[in-house]
Protein backbone atom coordinates (compact mmCIF):
# COMPACT_ATOMS: atom_id res chain seq x y z
CA UNK A 1 0.00 0.00 0.00
CA UNK A 2 1.42 3.27 -1.18
CA UNK A 3 1.97 6.19 1.94
CA UNK A 4 -1.03 8.01 -0.11
CA UNK A 5 -3.16 5.31 0.46
CA UNK A 6 -1.87 5.02 4.60
CA UNK A 7 -2.41 8.78 4.85
CA UNK A 8 -6.29 8.20 3.57
CA UNK A 9 -6.70 5.19 5.63
CA UNK A 10 -5.61 7.37 8.62
CA UNK A 11 -8.01 10.07 7.52
CA UNK A 12 -11.06 8.29 7.50
CA UNK A 13 -10.61 7.21 11.02
CA UNK A 14 -10.77 10.66 12.19
CA UNK A 15 -13.95 11.42 10.33
CA UNK A 16 -17.67 10.77 12.48
CA UNK A 17 -19.87 8.69 10.51
CA UNK A 18 -23.76 9.78 9.11
CA UNK A 19 -24.42 12.87 8.04
CA UNK A 20 -24.73 13.90 4.24
CA UNK A 21 -21.80 11.98 3.66
CA UNK A 22 -22.74 8.78 1.14
CA UNK A 23 -19.39 8.30 0.35
CA UNK A 24 -16.04 10.24 2.39
CA UNK A 25 -12.33 9.96 1.47
CA UNK A 26 -11.04 6.62 -0.50
CA UNK A 27 -12.29 7.20 -3.76
CA UNK A 28 -12.18 9.09 -6.77
CA UNK A 29 -14.70 11.83 -5.50
CA UNK A 30 -16.59 12.25 -2.41
CA UNK A 31 -20.86 11.59 -3.03
CA UNK A 32 -23.25 13.81 -0.83
CA UNK A 33 -26.88 13.23 -0.09
CA UNK A 34 -28.43 16.95 -0.67
CA UNK A 35 -32.58 18.31 -0.87
CA UNK A 36 -31.39 18.61 -5.27
CA UNK A 37 -29.53 15.04 -5.19
CA UNK A 38 -26.60 13.41 -5.00
CA UNK A 39 -23.55 15.61 -5.14
CA UNK A 40 -19.89 14.26 -6.18
CA UNK A 41 -16.98 16.91 -4.94
CA UNK A 42 -13.49 16.04 -5.57
CA UNK A 43 -10.49 17.90 -5.07
CA UNK A 44 -6.80 17.92 -6.53
CA UNK A 45 -3.45 20.07 -7.25
CA UNK A 46 -0.18 20.25 -9.04
CA UNK A 47 2.98 21.20 -7.50
CA UNK A 48 5.84 23.06 -9.28
CA UNK A 49 8.75 20.63 -9.38
CA UNK A 50 7.02 17.73 -9.04
CA UNK A 51 3.53 17.62 -10.99
CA UNK A 52 5.30 19.84 -14.06
CA UNK A 53 8.55 22.00 -14.26
CA UNK A 54 9.23 25.47 -13.54
CA UNK A 55 8.99 26.59 -17.30
CA UNK A 56 5.77 25.01 -18.00
CA UNK A 57 3.61 27.56 -19.83
CA UNK A 58 0.86 28.37 -17.71
CA UNK A 59 -1.88 27.65 -19.94
CA UNK A 60 -0.75 24.20 -19.90
CA UNK A 61 -1.19 23.89 -16.54
CA UNK A 62 -4.27 25.46 -15.89
CA UNK A 63 -5.74 23.12 -18.60
CA UNK A 64 -3.72 19.92 -16.68
CA UNK A 65 -5.20 21.17 -13.12
CA UNK A 66 -8.56 21.39 -14.04
CA UNK A 67 -8.29 17.93 -16.40
CA UNK A 68 -6.86 16.14 -13.43
CA UNK A 69 -9.97 16.83 -11.39
CA UNK A 70 -12.81 16.08 -14.44
CA UNK A 71 -11.28 12.64 -14.58
CA UNK A 72 -12.20 12.23 -11.21
CA UNK A 73 -15.23 13.28 -11.78
CA UNK A 74 -15.36 11.17 -14.72
CA UNK A 75 -14.18 8.01 -12.80
CA UNK A 76 -17.36 8.48 -10.67
CA UNK A 77 -19.96 8.61 -13.14
CA UNK A 78 -20.75 12.63 -12.52
CA UNK A 79 -21.15 15.10 -14.97
CA UNK A 80 -18.76 18.56 -13.87
CA UNK A 81 -21.09 21.76 -12.77
CA UNK A 82 -18.64 24.11 -10.96
CA UNK A 83 -15.09 24.55 -9.82
CA UNK A 84 -12.90 27.24 -7.70
CA UNK A 85 -9.16 27.62 -8.44
CA UNK A 86 -6.47 28.36 -5.80
CA UNK A 87 -3.08 29.72 -7.36
CA UNK A 88 0.08 30.33 -5.41
CA UNK A 89 3.31 31.65 -7.19
CA UNK A 90 5.88 33.37 -6.85
CA UNK A 91 5.35 37.43 -7.27
CA UNK A 92 8.36 38.18 -9.71
CA UNK A 93 6.91 35.78 -12.20
CA UNK A 94 4.37 38.80 -12.56
CA UNK A 95 0.24 39.20 -12.78
CA UNK A 96 -0.24 37.86 -16.00
CA UNK A 97 1.16 34.47 -14.94
CA UNK A 98 -1.95 33.27 -12.62
CA UNK A 99 -4.38 35.16 -15.28
CA UNK A 100 -3.11 32.43 -17.96
CA UNK A 101 -3.49 30.12 -15.78
CA UNK A 102 -7.43 30.77 -14.67
CA UNK A 103 -8.33 31.90 -17.97
CA UNK A 104 -6.97 28.43 -19.47
CA UNK A 105 -8.79 26.20 -16.58
CA UNK A 106 -11.67 28.42 -17.26
CA UNK A 107 -11.66 27.52 -20.71
CA UNK A 108 -11.29 23.68 -20.13
CA UNK A 109 -13.77 23.29 -17.35
CA UNK A 110 -16.21 24.95 -19.73
CA UNK A 111 -15.84 22.49 -22.45
CA UNK A 112 -16.95 19.69 -20.35
CA UNK A 113 -19.76 21.97 -18.97
CA UNK A 114 -18.51 23.28 -15.91
CA UNK A 115 -18.18 27.35 -14.78
CA UNK A 116 -15.45 28.90 -12.75
CA UNK A 117 -17.40 30.34 -9.84
CA UNK A 118 -14.62 31.60 -7.36
CA UNK A 119 -10.94 30.76 -6.51
CA UNK A 120 -7.52 32.37 -4.59
CA UNK A 121 -4.32 33.53 -4.71
CA UNK A 122 -1.68 33.86 -2.43
CA UNK A 123 2.19 34.48 -3.17
CA UNK A 124 4.49 31.27 -2.66
CA UNK A 125 7.73 30.26 -3.48
CA UNK A 126 6.74 28.23 -5.97
CA UNK A 127 3.95 27.50 -8.12
CA UNK A 128 1.12 25.68 -6.82
CA UNK A 129 -2.30 24.87 -8.38
CA UNK A 130 -5.61 23.82 -6.85
CA UNK A 131 -9.02 22.85 -8.11
CA UNK A 132 -12.18 21.83 -6.51
CA UNK A 133 -14.67 20.32 -8.24
CA UNK A 134 -18.46 19.35 -8.35
CA UNK A 135 -20.85 17.69 -10.36
CA UNK A 136 -23.97 15.58 -10.65
CA UNK A 137 -24.15 11.62 -11.06
CA UNK A 138 -25.64 10.84 -14.32
CA UNK A 139 -26.69 7.92 -12.73
CA UNK A 140 -25.75 5.53 -9.65
CA UNK A 141 -22.59 6.82 -9.07
CA UNK A 142 -19.22 4.43 -9.88
CA UNK A 143 -17.46 3.77 -7.03
CA UNK A 144 -13.95 1.36 -6.47
CA UNK A 145 -15.59 -1.28 -4.69
CA UNK A 146 -18.21 -2.96 -6.80
CA UNK A 147 -15.59 -5.57 -8.64
CA UNK A 148 -17.12 -9.36 -8.95
CA UNK A 149 -15.52 -12.44 -9.69
CA UNK A 150 -15.98 -12.95 -13.59
CA UNK A 151 -16.21 -9.49 -14.23
CA UNK A 152 -14.09 -8.38 -17.32
CA UNK A 153 -11.70 -5.34 -16.97
CA UNK A 154 -11.35 -2.23 -19.46
CA UNK A 155 -9.28 0.32 -20.15
CA UNK A 156 -9.83 3.55 -22.07
CA UNK A 157 -7.59 4.69 -24.23
CA UNK A 158 -3.67 4.04 -24.73
CA UNK A 159 -2.51 4.57 -21.02
CA UNK A 160 1.48 4.73 -21.01
CA UNK A 161 1.73 7.38 -23.10
CA UNK A 162 1.92 9.99 -20.52
CA UNK A 163 5.08 8.24 -18.93
CA UNK A 164 6.77 8.37 -22.57
CA UNK A 165 5.94 11.99 -22.57
CA UNK A 166 7.26 13.04 -19.42
CA UNK A 167 10.61 11.25 -20.77
CA UNK A 168 10.27 13.08 -24.01
CA UNK A 169 10.06 15.94 -22.40
CA UNK A 170 12.95 15.70 -20.52
CA UNK A 171 14.78 14.86 -23.66
CA UNK A 172 14.20 17.87 -25.51
CA UNK A 173 11.15 18.76 -27.96
CA UNK A 174 9.61 16.29 -30.23
CA UNK A 175 10.50 16.12 -33.70
CA UNK A 176 7.44 13.63 -34.78
CA UNK A 177 3.61 13.47 -35.01
CA UNK A 178 3.81 10.45 -32.73
CA UNK A 179 5.75 12.50 -29.94
CA UNK A 180 3.65 14.99 -30.45
CA UNK A 181 0.96 12.48 -29.49
CA UNK A 182 3.24 11.45 -26.50
CA UNK A 183 3.64 14.72 -25.26
CA UNK A 184 0.29 15.49 -25.59
CA UNK A 185 -0.94 12.54 -23.58
CA UNK A 186 1.48 14.38 -20.64
CA UNK A 187 0.39 17.80 -21.10
CA UNK A 188 -2.91 18.15 -21.58
CA UNK A 189 -4.75 14.96 -20.60
CA UNK A 190 -8.18 14.38 -22.09
CA UNK A 191 -10.65 13.64 -19.07
CA UNK A 192 -12.87 10.43 -19.95
CA UNK A 193 -16.21 12.25 -18.69
CA UNK A 194 -18.77 11.44 -21.20
CA UNK A 195 -17.57 7.79 -20.91
CA UNK A 196 -17.72 7.82 -17.39
CA UNK A 197 -21.61 9.20 -17.20
CA UNK A 198 -22.47 7.11 -20.22
CA UNK A 199 -21.73 3.82 -17.73
CA UNK A 200 -23.37 5.36 -15.12
CA UNK A 201 -26.67 6.10 -16.61
CA UNK A 202 -26.77 3.00 -18.27
CA UNK A 203 -25.72 0.72 -14.94
CA UNK A 204 -22.90 -0.93 -17.15
CA UNK A 205 -19.91 -0.68 -15.13
CA UNK A 206 -19.73 -2.78 -11.62
CA UNK A 207 -16.70 -0.61 -10.36
CA UNK A 208 -14.43 2.02 -12.03
CA UNK A 209 -11.22 4.12 -11.21
CA UNK A 210 -9.31 7.43 -12.73
CA UNK A 211 -5.75 6.05 -13.59
CA UNK A 212 -3.10 8.49 -12.30
CA UNK A 213 -0.40 6.35 -10.98
CA UNK A 214 -0.25 3.65 -13.50
CA UNK A 215 -3.05 0.64 -14.56
CA UNK A 216 -1.17 -1.33 -12.36
CA UNK A 217 -1.40 0.76 -9.48
CA UNK A 218 -4.84 1.66 -9.79
CA UNK A 219 -5.95 -1.93 -10.77
CA UNK A 220 -4.51 -2.58 -7.32
CA UNK A 221 -6.83 -0.21 -5.52
CA UNK A 222 -9.58 -1.01 -7.26
CA UNK A 223 -9.46 -4.72 -6.21
CA UNK A 224 -8.76 -3.88 -2.26
CA UNK A 225 -11.94 -1.46 -2.47
CA UNK A 226 -13.65 -4.64 -4.39
CA UNK A 227 -12.22 -7.45 -2.43
CA UNK A 228 -11.26 -9.18 -5.70
CA UNK A 229 -8.86 -9.83 -7.33
CA UNK A 230 -8.03 -8.02 -10.55
CA UNK A 231 -5.68 -9.84 -13.52
CA UNK A 232 -4.42 -8.17 -16.22
CA UNK A 233 -2.96 -10.12 -19.44
CA UNK A 234 -0.06 -8.61 -20.94
CA UNK A 235 -1.15 -9.64 -24.33
CA UNK A 236 -4.32 -8.09 -24.24
CA UNK A 237 -3.20 -4.34 -23.24
CA UNK A 238 -3.75 -1.64 -25.24
CA UNK A 239 -0.01 -0.37 -26.48
CA UNK A 240 -0.75 2.56 -28.65
CA UNK A 241 1.65 2.45 -31.59
CA UNK A 242 3.44 5.66 -30.39
CA UNK A 243 4.39 4.18 -27.34
CA UNK A 244 6.12 1.10 -28.92
CA UNK A 245 8.06 2.91 -31.14
CA UNK A 246 9.56 5.24 -28.30
CA UNK A 247 9.95 2.95 -25.98
CA UNK A 248 11.67 0.79 -28.33
CA UNK A 249 13.97 3.66 -29.18
CA UNK A 250 14.34 4.51 -25.61
CA UNK A 251 15.41 0.83 -24.45
CA UNK A 252 12.10 0.64 -22.19
CA UNK A 253 9.40 -1.34 -21.63
CA UNK A 254 6.47 0.00 -22.78
CA UNK A 255 4.36 -2.08 -20.49
CA UNK A 256 6.52 -1.65 -17.08
CA UNK A 257 5.82 2.38 -18.33
CA UNK A 258 1.80 1.11 -18.75
CA UNK A 259 1.64 -0.70 -15.63
CA UNK A 260 3.73 2.07 -13.25
CA UNK A 261 3.46 5.01 -15.27
CA UNK A 262 1.35 7.84 -14.06
CA UNK A 263 -0.70 10.70 -15.39
CA UNK A 264 -2.74 9.00 -17.99
CA UNK A 265 -6.27 9.82 -16.30
CA UNK A 266 -8.21 6.90 -18.52
CA UNK A 267 -10.84 5.25 -16.93
CA UNK A 268 -10.30 1.34 -15.53
CA UNK A 269 -13.61 0.16 -15.37
CA UNK A 270 -14.53 -3.28 -14.68
CA UNK A 271 -18.26 -5.06 -16.07
CA UNK A 272 -20.28 -8.38 -16.85
CA UNK A 273 -20.63 -7.71 -19.90
CA UNK A 274 -19.70 -4.87 -22.43
CA UNK A 275 -21.94 -4.05 -26.27
CA UNK A 276 -18.99 -2.62 -27.26
CA UNK A 277 -16.10 -4.37 -29.60
CA UNK A 278 -12.84 -4.37 -27.26
CA UNK A 279 -10.88 -2.66 -30.53
CA UNK A 280 -13.44 0.61 -30.12
CA UNK A 281 -13.39 0.36 -26.68
CA UNK A 282 -10.18 0.98 -26.31
CA UNK A 283 -9.94 3.66 -27.89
Amino acid sequence: MRSEDRFVEAVRALLPAGGPVILGPGDDAAILQREGGLLAVTTDMLVEGVDFAAEEAPEAIGRRAVSVNLSDLAAMGAEPEALVLAIGFPKRRGPEYPLAITRSGAERAAEFGARLVGGDLSDAPATVVSVALWGRPSGHPLTRSGARPGDDVWISGFPGRATAGLDLAGRGSASSAAERELLAAYRDPEPRVALGAALARAGAATAAIDVSDGVGVDAGRLARASGARVVLERTRLPIAPALADYAARAGADPVAWLLSGGDDYELLFTALTWPVPPARASR
